[in-house]
């Protein structure tokens, strides 16, 4: 009786139901071996034998006591965790573990199985080395189908990258040629426009002189917006042909040294005289020499003053200092605004750009900051922007002398 059902073990694809009924024979609920895998050391259930067993670490140290010991008794769950079965535990050959669950049968009892036991161990052992084998043959056969597949799949978007590539050359140089004739055009077409420009405002002086302003007061107005109108248009176009300049290279600075004190001074001053809005205040003003284009610096702090009333127009001031440190001077200017979203902070500078959310409110061609940023690169300085919900603050740094 008990040689057939050791027989039964040989079949491995039915080897745990005659383990099942092996266990039946000596009075217990089930049977298991477990063999040492020789890659990691560890032992674990022979093939065969269900191979995942219900917290694993209970096991572990189950049958790590009877491989220390000889034997170990005590608590196993099986077939769930919940389950808790009466377990016995003996050493093996090759290190092996056999444990008999629900029931306890005597060492005595089981000699008979202990005795062939060897034979079956070296059964498992070479069963899961072919397995392994297998397993590795497998892997590598999968392997070697996904590196095929892989490699057709590089080859395929080698050759879209390689058509992209040549597309993308022709759309940069596209781009590259369809700039420079809007920068030819925007430089042609601002000259041409100064010149009427310049004839529309003489026209207009003279008609001021004519016009008596008790006489026809309302005509005074008119021509005192209209100049007003032709001063914006003139900024515009202004503003275009620097941009011009900037990109042929040609953008001419005169340097000469001088105090930026005295500059913020005069800008500000000016530029009080234009708005009745806004107060600007000085309120930290220090003797800084630089070497600069005086001309140009002045359109700098004039644009920063200008942007700063333009987008705030519910405050009435403005804040512009200027501090030194380690031999470089930074003039700020703070306005109690709109803000500027974190996120695009780092575009305003950029030619054209414009924030959205006070494009629709704010009229203008997005080319004021661009300019100031590039007269003070050319100057050896800095631009940035700190702005918040309170707010903003356009700053300059420049070396000092």
């Amino acid at each position: 009786m008990l040689s057939s059902l050791v027989a039964g073990l040989n079949d491995r694809a039915n080897r745990f139901q005659a383990a099942t009924k092996l266990a039946h024979f000596f009075g217990c609920a089930h049977f298991f071996v477990l063999i040492v895998d020789c890659e990691i050391g560890v032992l674990l259930p022979a093939p065969g034998f269900p191979q995942t067993l219900p917290n694993g670490k209970l096991w572990l140290d189950f049958t790590d006591s009877c491989a220390k010991n000889g034997q170990q008794q005590g608590l196993l769950p099986f077939p769930n965790p919940d389950t808790l079965q009466d377990a016995v535990g003996f050493l093996g050959p090759e290190q092996s573990v056999i444990v008999f669950l629900g029931g306890i049968p005597a060492r005595e009892q089981i000699k008979p199985l202990i005795e062939i036991l060897p034979i079956l161990i070296n059964l498992f052992t070479r069963e899961l080395v072919e397995f392994s084998t297998q397993a590795r043959i497998d892997l590598a056969d999968k392997a070697v189908t996904k590196a095929e597949k892989l490699a057709a799949t590089m080859d395929i978007m080698r050759v879209h990258l390689k058509d992209a590539l040549i597309e993308q050359k022709k759309d940069k140089k596209a781009i590259e040629d369809l700039m420079q004739k809007k920068d030819e055009f925007m430089n042609v077409a601002s000259h041409e426009l100064k010149t009427p420009i310049t004839t529309t405002k003489a026209y207009l002086q003279i008609l001021q002189k004519i016009i008596r302003p008790l006489e026809n007061p309302s005509a005074g107005d008119f021509i005192i917006k209209a100049n007003k109108q032709l001063g914006k248009l003139t900024t515009l176009i202004d503003d275009l042909l620097d941009v011009s300049k900037i990109h042929a290279g040609q953008m001419v600075y005169h340097y000469a040294e001088m105090d930026l004190k005295n500059l913020i001074e005069e800008v500000v001053a000016q530029v009080q005289v234009t708005t009745q809005t806004h107060q600007i205040m000085i309120t930290h003003n220090v003797s800084a020499l630089i070497n600069g284009e005086q001309h140009r610096l002045e359109q700098v702090i004039n644009n920063f003053l200008s942007n700063a009333i333009k987008y705030s127009p519910e405050a009435e001031k403005i804040i512009i200092r200027s501090d030194i440190n380690d031999h470089t001077v930074k003039l700020s200017v703070r306005d109690f605004g709109i803000g500027i979203p974190f996120e695009k902070q780092q575009y305003v500078f950029d030619r054209f750009y414009r924030v959205q959310e006070s494009a629709k409110t704010f009229a203008g061609l997005g080319l004021g900051l661009y300019i100031s940023a590039e007269i003070i690169r050319r100057h050896g300085g800095t631009v940035g922007v700190n702005s918040d919900a309170y707010g903003s603050e356009f700053y300059f740094t420049l070396p000092v002398l």
